[in-house]
């Protein structure tokens, strides 16, 4: 099984330098792999996901992911565009889109027929149990079914690796456990590396590994 994520010594300052997010962090994860990352506030597990996702760029230190060298790699946004999928723990839906148009949007960035395109969203939307409601807006959907849209949207692009921060933090326990659900199936159905980051044991539990981090320093895995 290879390596998706190789991470070695990695460093990264906030505030003109005053700020150490992340101090030193080494990380394997393997493909097809489901790892939850938990730390307290301020730990540096978001800007760990940052680094993974290709927000950001680390200071110092080694970061390659699906066999690219993210520090010296130019083009970041083609690359997040055709390799990561993100959830996050508020939708970030555009409210003026129905459903099929949010899971669209990703997908602009690539050269395909809008005819393609609108097939790969109505069956991911039919894949996340939502075919009934392609045409609503965000406001009329309840808030689990808002994530389920951008769950959808993660998978538009076909990408390797799902990232979530919080997939299920502004969710009730009865959506939460859905969402989870189909996540998980969704990794296991398209052997899809799976990271989430989730300060929830009974979520992180789920996962085949967990990994700790404290003051920006991978402590426990």
């Amino acid at each position: 099984m290879r390596n998706v994520v190789e991470i070695e010594n990695l460093t990264k300052f906030y505030e003109k330098g005053s700020v150490k997010a992340l101090d030193g962090v080494n990380l394997t994860v393997q493909e097809g792999e489901f790892v939850a990352i938990m730390g307290p506030s301020g730990s540096g597990k978001s800007t760990l996901l940052n680094m993974i996702g290709a927000l950001d760029r680390a200071d110092d230190g080694k970061i390659v992911v699906d066999g690219e060298n993210l520090n010296v790699k130019k083009d970041l946004s083609d690359f997040r565009s055709e390799t990561i999928g993100f959830v996050f723990q508020l939708h970030n839906l555009l409210p003026m889109l129905s459903s099929l148009e949010n899971v669209e949007l990703p997908t602009y960035e690539l050269k395909i027929s809008s005819t393609e395109r609108g097939k790969r969203a109505l069956e991911l939307l039919k894949k996340v149990g939502l075919e009934g409601k392609v045409n609503f807006s965000p406001n009329r959907l309840s808030g689990g079914e808002r994530q389920r849209v951008a769950v959808a949207r993660a998978l538009v692009n076909h990408p390797s690796i799902i990232l979530a921060d919080e997939p299920t933090g502004s969710l009730d326990s009865d959506n939460s456990q859905k969402i989870l659900q189909l996540l998980k199936d969704l990794h296991k159905e398209e052997n899809i590396t799976l990271i989430i980051i989730t300060h929830d044991m009974s979520v992180a539990e789920q996962a085949g590994r967990i990994v700790n981090i404290l003051d920006g320093k991978v402590v426990e895995t």
